[in-house]
């Protein structure tokens, strides 16, 4: 199953958006389509073998629409460098790898390929024009699949530089139909703000001429809006209409009626005795006004992808690639490979991922982690690309390149994010999907109950059904959810918190419980041996009996046993090679060093093959009371040692647990250690429960009870044993420091290791999800009042009639409102 994202152009309204998601969803072979009316992109899961991406493409098209293919887009915006990249499905071996590479290398149009067995790439160096279809099909043809390696930096620059050319065209449209506008309105409009006209153009003088005038300006208003009369005309004919199919059928209404009026002027040759009745300067302001609209909301929703955006400006365009100690080179950052040597001065940004390898410096990697303070890094450091040098000048090896390095995932997580759906977004999707045929079915019954019952004119049914088709918005709707999530979810990634769903984002403020793993999230998750006590029998033998538990430690990657080495470290000791080694998970480990057969870990493990004496085991109650974990050693069937080891708590731990627990969450401390220990720091932070001596199988057991409980779990962890328990939960949440694997398995990444984040979490989840409620709110209750309005419906009681133009922009400033309402969010 394949998960693509395409650029869609053509949608204009929550209509649009639902009438492709709905077309994609019925072929066979899509698994699932969402379409973001605000990003303009549609990700669809499909099988390859069933259905192709150039089938959905003529899904879009048939729809009305474009839907524009990655590899078409890739191959239209090729760089300069003329290198393409592939993942390639289907390798099992090296054989596989020389059969992709040889038949890739034959295509004339190649200049070299290379295959990448370990990380399954494929990548071409073209002579001239790229032509990715033929690298798919070529390697197709030998059996295997290749899809192209989309650049989302480089993707969304091309993306963003189309849609400020679009904007500028908008803009200088807009300019021209202002133009015609105004004559249109003075001369419409002019007689009864007692304004004179020229004899040629007056209306009691001249009522052809001023009526062929009008349908002139008109018409040059409306040629330049053709788009909307082309789009929502073919929508309207193919059986799904949007707002661009309202818009155009009440401008068409306006525009008819004034056209057929000034005919029959033109072909009476009567004196005229009253001033006609046209609608020509109805339709060209409901055009101008709506096309004012458009302009600003495009404007406002470019704002809402700041974010993304700041993320994608901080990889520098050029790099000091080092050739050699005199020899060093600027060349374009996208041209740098693995292993190149990169040379970064101070004041300059840090251009992709690697590990230092001369010089030291100062980094600021604060619009990646949230973190305000520079780190100082030196040689062996990682360093990640987009942070910003400081102080001093060294150069790194090249370790991540492409839509490896942290920056290009960060930002592919956060695209993945904000093109989801949050579960608070069904009703309005529903609602659009049958909103615009009920408005088009109410406007024709408003108008013919008027005309046939109410016995009004022909020109006041008019003016009610243009009214109706107009102020109905289903933009609003549509833009009222995605809007807040994108600017919420881009702002979080700017603080440092990687939320992974819109639905993640809504469930965060839903939770009842926080359950927080000890090591690593509420302490620093480096513990250090605070004492190491030794049998007095086997005092001499202090210093070997302390190499052997190190070396048999060294085996593990537990902090507890990395402390262990490291205190041996301190001491200089020299670990010895390990005969075997065997770990019981979440009890302790069996190692043969020297021919001795040594044992370390819990009480209980630790007794089932050597007798502890009391005084042990006191000791280590008292140690336990300070929060201190003990871990015992025998050697031969002998109790021989124990050693206690602290972890010191984060300093913004005891804060951030007591504005959770204001939010009347419940904080619960899930560890291995014993009952003692884990409630000695329960103590420290104040926490409502802990939970002690949990293997690290049981801690999603632990989520499952509180879940059956009717409580909604958020689970914070940053191990390996952790994931389990962060896909049980309704939440999971991984420190960023954490294993790959944690950080896989959670729906919310805090890249600073800080639980001060976790309560911004909550900030911004809250904040997000009460302006969507928001401008859910006001959109609803924007169409509940405009709509009968615009139906007659208060006029009916005495009240006033909706002129068409004040439809028309009520309409606009509708959708403007939203999208300026989520921005909002910016600040929180």
């Amino acid at each position: 199953m394949e998960k693509i994202r395409f650029d869609v152009e053509g949608m204009h309204c929550a209509s649009c958006a639902q009438t492709i998601e709905r077309g994609l969803k019925k072929q066979a072979g899509v698994e699932e389509a969402s379409v973001n009316l605000l990003s303009e992109e549609a990700w669809v899961s499909f099988d390859p073998h069933r259905i192709q991406a150039k089938d959905l493409q003529d899904v879009v098209d048939n729809l009305g629409y474009q839907l524009i293919l990655p590899q078409a887009q890739q191959d239209q915006d090729q760089t300069a460098t003329q290198i393409q990249h592939y993942n390639i499905e289907g390798m099992h071996c090296a054989s596989c790898a020389q059969t992709i590479e040889k038949a890739v290398n034959q295509l004339d149009e190649v200049d070299q390929a290379q295959v990448n067995l370990a990380n399954e790439t494929l990548s071409v160096h073209w002579k001239n024009q790229a032509q990715s279809q033929r690298v798919v099909d070529t390697v197709a043809d030998a059996g295997y699949q290749a899809q192209l390696q989309e650049d989302n930096v480089q993707s969304y620059q091309k993306k963003r530089q189309r849609k400020l050319v679009q904007q500028d065209q908008e803009k200088h449209k807009l300019i021209w139909m202002t133009l015609l506008l105004i004559p249109l309105v003075l001369i419409a409009m002019g007689p009864m703000l007692g304004l004179s006209l020229p004899a040629f153009i007056d209306p009691m003088h001249s009522p052809k001429t001023y009526a062929l005038v009008q349908a002139i300006l008109t018409t040059g208003i409306m040629f330049m809006a053709r788009q909307t009369f082309t789009m929502g005309l073919k929508a309207l004919f193919k059986g799904h209409p949007n707002m661009d199919s309202l818009v155009a059928l009440g401008t068409l209404a306006a525009y008819l009626q004034g056209l057929f009026t000034t005919v029959g002027l033109w072909l009476n040759d009567s004196a005229q005795s009253e001033h006609p009745v046209l609608y020509f300067e109805s339709a060209g302001m409901i055009l101008v006004l709506i096309g004012l609209g458009n302009y600003l909301e495009n404007r406002a929703k470019h704002k809402t992808s700041q974010a993304i955006e700041s993320l994608m400006d901080l990889s520098p365009q050029t790099a000091h690639l080092v050739k050699g100690p005199q020899d060093i080179v600027d060349v374009p950052t996208e041209k740098l490979k693995v292993g190149d040597r990169v040379l970064v001065k101070p004041g300059e940004r840090i251009p992709l991922d690697g590990r230092i390898v001369q010089g030291q410096s100062s980094v600021d990697e604060s619009m990646l982690t949230g973190e305000s303070l520079p780190v100082e890094k030196q040689t062996d450091d990682k360093v990640t690309g987009g942070s910003f040098n400081q102080s001093g000048s060294f150069q790194f090896e090249v370790t991540r390149v492409g839509q490896d390095t942290t920056l290009a995932q960060i930002i592919r997580l956060v695209q993945d994010a904000q093109s989801t759906k949050a579960p608070i977004a069904r009703l309005a999707d529903t609602i659009s999907a049958y909103f615009v045929p009920i408005v088009m079915t109410l406007a024709v019954l408003a108008a013919g109950y008027w005309y046939f019952l109410g016995g009004q004119s022909l020109n006041f049914a008019l003016n009610i059904l243009i009214s109706v088709l107009i102020i109905a918005c289903p933009c609003a709707l549509g833009l009222a959810t995605p809007t807040a999530m994108m600017v919420g979810i881009g702002n979080a990634a700017n603080k440092g918190i990687l939320i992974k769903s819109g639905q993640a984002l809504e469930q965060i403020q839903q939770a009842d419980v926080i359950l927080l793993d000890k090591t690593g999230t509420i302490t620093q998750g480096k513990p250090k041996v605070q004492a190491f006590h030794i049998v007095p029998e086997y005092q001499d033998q202090e210093t070997e009996i302390l190499t052997w538990i190190a070396s048999a430690e060294n085996q593990s990657e537990h902090p507890l046993a990395q402390a262990i080495v490291q205190f041996a470290h301190d001491q200089e000791l020299d670990l010895s090679e390990i005969d075997h080694f065997q770990a019981e998970t979440g009890q302790g480990i069996q190692a043969e060093v020297k021919h001795n057969v040594i044992y370390i870990g819990k009480q209980d493990y630790i007794a089932q093959h050597a007798t502890i004496p009391q005084s042990y085991l006191d000791q280590a109650n008292e140690a336990s009371q300070q929060g201190l974990t003990t871990i015992y050693v025998a050697l031969a069937e002998k109790f021989v040692a124990s050693l206690n080891l602290g972890d010191q708590i984060k300093e913004t731990s005891l804060a951030a647990i007591q504005d959770l627990q204001d939010r009347h969450l419940e904080l619960v401390m899930l560890t291995g250690d014993n009952q003692q220990t884990a409630e000695a720091i329960g103590q420290q932070l104040h926490l409502d429960r802990v939970i002690a001596n949990v293997l690290p199988a049981d801690k999603a057991n632990v989520v499952k009870d509180l879940q059956a409980q009717g409580k909604k779990v958020l689970m914070v962890g940053d191990g390996i044993n952790d994931s389990p328990a962060l896909v049980q939960a309704d939440i999971g949440l991984a420190i960023g420091s954490g294993a790959d694997i944690a950080v896989e398995a959670a729906d919310v990444i805090l890249v600073h290791s800080d639980l001060a984040d976790i309560v911004e979490t909550f900030n911004l989840s809250q904040a997000t999800i009460r302006n969507v409620k928001q401008n859910l709110f006001w959109a609803f209750i924007y169409n509940i009042i405009g709509i009968p309005l615009a139906m007659g419906f208060f006029y009916a009681f005495g009240g006033h009639l909706l002129n068409p133009m004040v439809a028309a922009a009520a309409m606009s400033l509708s959708s403007v409102s939203v999208v300026l309402n989520a921005l909002r969010l910016r600040r929180a």
